[in-house]
């Protein structure tokens, strides 16, 4: 597909693409109605969908939010903070390897992985620290 890159997708990559983090789709909206630009928040998820479909963007399961959005497109996994709810990137090599045991395990075809870590983060950890010792 030769997608269009509209004047409202372009402005939701790019506020996607310049975030320090993960997205939702209600904090895409308000970002840009902080912007002045005035995009309603169905046109958002639509083209979020379709950012995610031609993979110019990574879309992230979020037990609590939802689908939360990421620049990074790469085969990566994530660690989620218990505590502050905070989703990171783990930047560990993606391990294709698991395809073939799955499959072997299973006598099925991987086409791909997921995987979660959770846990505390290592600012929730100082916060803990530092209540303790108060």
């Amino acid at each position: 597909m030769n997608l269009k890159l509209t004047k409202q997708r372009q402005q939701i990559l790019d506020l996607i693409q310049a975030s320090d983090g993960h997205m939702t789709a209600d904090e895409i909206h308000t970002a840009l109605k902080d912007q002045g630009k005035s995009i309603g928040i169905a046109t958002i998820y639509r083209n979020l969908n379709v950012l995610y479909a031609e993979k110019l963007i990574n879309r992230v399961r979020h037990p609590e939010l939802g689908y939360i959005y990421d620049k990074n497109t790469h085969d990566h996994y994530h660690f989620r903070c218990q505590s502050c709810n905070r989703i990171f990137d783990v930047e560990i090599p993606y391990r294709d390897e698991l395809h073939a045991i799955v499959e072997k395990e299973l006598h099925c075809l991987v086409i791909s992985h997921d995987m979660s870590f959770e846990g505390i983060c290592e600012s929730c950890l100082e916060e803990k620290k530092k209540k303790k010792s108060d």
